[in-house]
């Protein structure tokens, strides 16, 4: 987390760099100033704030360690396939659940190559890493099925009643 905020300080002033270290002492005081910054730059509150964003950080980390070149890929690839699952006018729930999903492929993926890159594993090893993989696997489907759902309730209903020479057409909106 600390090195998230020094990689959102980076392009701060230096008084919001004196703001951040008087926040991370527990100063009280600077609280006004604080919400006074998060109010006035979204970006620094969304890259602050978002559990998406540490869990992110900490994939990037691990994966990447400070590789920019596989960092930027990797992020783009997941704006992408974000953007793809979100689709033209996502809800703030679909934007959610599609960057879960995201989350969810990406782990599963992660776990696979930690399998598959680690020869000479025992059957308990191989066992251990299977079992990482199926559980990711399994959190990656509930988050696209949940999303699947999500728009399939969004969706109007169309009801046709035919009768003896008549025929009804009503459509109802969520």
């Amino acid at each position: 987390m600390s090195a998230q905020i020094v990689a959102s300080v980076s392009g701060k002033g230096r008084d919001t760099k004196k703001l951040i270290e008087r926040a991370k002492t527990g100063d009280a005081s600077c609280l006004p100033e604080i919400r006074a910054l998060l109010a006035d730059d979204k970006e620094f509150r969304e890259d602050l704030g978002s559990p998406v964003e540490w869990l992110w950080q900490t994939f990037m980390k691990k994966l990447a360690g400070k590789h920019l070149l596989i960092q930027e890929a990797a992020k783009q690839k997941l704006d992408e396939l974000r953007s793809e699952l979100e689709g033209p006018n996502p809800t703030p729930i679909e934007r959610l659940l599609a960057q879960r999903a995201c989350l969810c492929w990406f782990i599963v993926h992660w776990h696979e190559t930690a399998y598959f890159g680690n020869d000479g594993m025992t059957l308990q090893q191989a066992d251990y890493y299977q079992r990482r993989i199926d559980r990711a696997h399994a959190r990656f489907l509930s988050a696209v099925r949940t999303l699947a759902q999500i728009r399939k309730l969004a969706l109007p209903t169309l009801q046709v009643n035919i009768a003896r020479n008549q025929v009804n057409v009503a459509e109802s909106q969520p």
